[in-house]
């Protein structure tokens, strides 16, 4: 029997570095409706269904892009920079990205909540399509270095505290 690798469960908080991993899908998933969305809306309007995408859109980014940048942050960069102490200006890279990457976000937040509403004036292609790039490339270099090296460096009681610390941060913020 051949297991479909697109129809499996997401991991669980008991996979932290694998739930972190298909956080980056569905980063991607938004990315890309966000990319489509101005030719849609070019096409369309602003109708029901881009009105649906752009609340997905934005619900994901200011609920689930909060807490993946702190799962990070909080449970994986302390462990690693006293682990790996030349790691410390990668972290610190990917931290100033973070923080740059939410900035973005709050530049097109607003430009979509009012897109939503129908003022198709105020939208930025170009803060968009930006926002999109810096994403995917963050995602990349994390898939790349951060979650290889967090998988090597972790402990396997660390990574459960991890999960136990990542589900409880999402019942704090829901």
């Amino acid at each position: 029997m051949t297991l479909d690798p697109f129809n499996r469960p997401a991991p669980g908080f008991d996979e932290p570095l694998e739930m972190l991993l298909a956080c980056h899908d569905k980063i991607r998933r938004f990315c890309d409706q966000l990319d489509k969305l101005p030719p849609y809306i070019d096409e369309n309007g602003v109708n029901e269904t881009a009105k649906q995408a752009i609340d997905g859109v934005i619900r994901y980014f200011d609920q689930a892009g909060p807490s993946h940048h702190a799962d990070e942050e909080e449970e994986l960069f302390p462990i690693l920079l006293a682990r790996v102490p030349s790691a410390a200006p990668k972290l610190e890279q990917l931290s100033a990205e973070h923080g740059y990457l939410h900035s973005c976000w709050n530049a097109i937040r607003d430009d979509l909540a009012a897109l939503r509403n129908g003022d198709s004036s105020v939208i930025s292609r170009i803060e968009i399509q930006e926002f999109v790039r810096l994403y995917r490339e963050h995602a990349a270099i994390e898939e790349a270095w951060l979650i290889p090296t967090a998988d090597a460096v972790l402990t396997p009681t660390e990574k459960r505290l991890a999960g136990e610390h990542m589900a409880q941060r999402r019942k704090t913020n829901s």
